[in-house]
């Protein structure tokens, strides 16, 4: 058996949903892949980073999330307040990255992506900020240590479409990408332009839309998704600039469609 040592920092429904995964599929994943998972490291910005040498009890840290107690509850653990510092001493193969770093919040999930393959740990990352504004940089980073960086699930909810790009279609030139970017603006836009104004559109999307919409309808998500699909497969990066329309869709109108139309 092939043992995998991982540190997840960021334990709300992503992370949790992986350790629980990680932890109902282990025969399936022993007898595939003769792969043996075990947490090393769990963190969040509430509670700190927690860590033990012979791994944590997935069904415990379930638990003491849903008990809503803090993870230092755990039994044996080693507790720091500050995650870079317990970072740099746990020692792990892949960091699981999920503490939603966005474009304007970039760290500290950007120094944990930077720590981690300094170390020489492999990197899978569902924070879209780090990799729009600074996936060259740890691109290479990653190259020079020899490990991996991973981050499929900053753009299409997962669907590997950057893997694809980058590695199925290798000897393709693709000349364009056409794509809905946000499902939320596509959602909004799609109900305004059926006679909703922008409060009916927004209040419809709240179905499946961010419980904060902010990143949605400012243009945040699409910036960094289009920074995101040119700089993993084309290796180009454009140079995200803040300064960009803070009204985006809030400010679109009836008239405003049809001009656009």
């Amino acid at each position: 058996m092939k043992p995998l040592r991982l540190i997840l920092l960021g334990f709300g429904t992503v992370g949790q949903w992986l350790a629980e995964t990680l932890h109902t599929q282990r025969t399936w994943l022993q007898q595939e892949f003769g792969l043996v998972v075990s947490i090393m490291g769990v963190a969040t910005a509430h509670h700190g980073l927690i860590s033990r040498d012979t791994g944590l009890d997935i069904p415990t840290l379930l638990d003491l999330v849903a008990t809503r107690k803090p993870l230092a509850a755990h039994p044996k653990v080693i507790h720091w307040t500050n995650i870079l510092e317990g970072l740099q001493a746990t020692s792990a193969d892949v960091l699981a990255e999920a503490t939603g770093a966005t474009l304007h919040n970039v760290e500290p999930g950007l120094s944990y992506i930077r720590a981690a393959l300094t170390r020489g740990m492999h990197v899978v990352t569902s924070s879209k900020g780090p990799m729009a504004l600074a996936g060259l940089e740890l691109l290479d980073l990653a190259q020079a240590q020899g490990v991996q960086l991973r981050m499929e699930s900053t753009v299409m909810s997962g669907t590997p479409v950057l893997s694809t790009i980058r590695e199925g279609m290798a000897g393709t030139r693709i000349r364009a990408i056409r794509g809905l970017l946000n499902g939320t603006a596509n959602s909004i836009l799609s109900a305004m332009a059926l006679g909703h104004d922008f409060a009916e559109a927004l209040a419809q999307a709240q179905g499946y839309a961010e419980a904060d919409p902010t990143d949605d309808v400012e243009g945040d998500d699409s910036v960094a998704k289009t920074e995101t699909v040119q700089t993993y497969p084309f290796l180009i990066y454009s140079g995200h600039d803040s300064r960009r329309d803070d009204s985006f869709i809030r400010s679109t109108t009836q008239a405003s469609l049809r001009a656009a139309q």
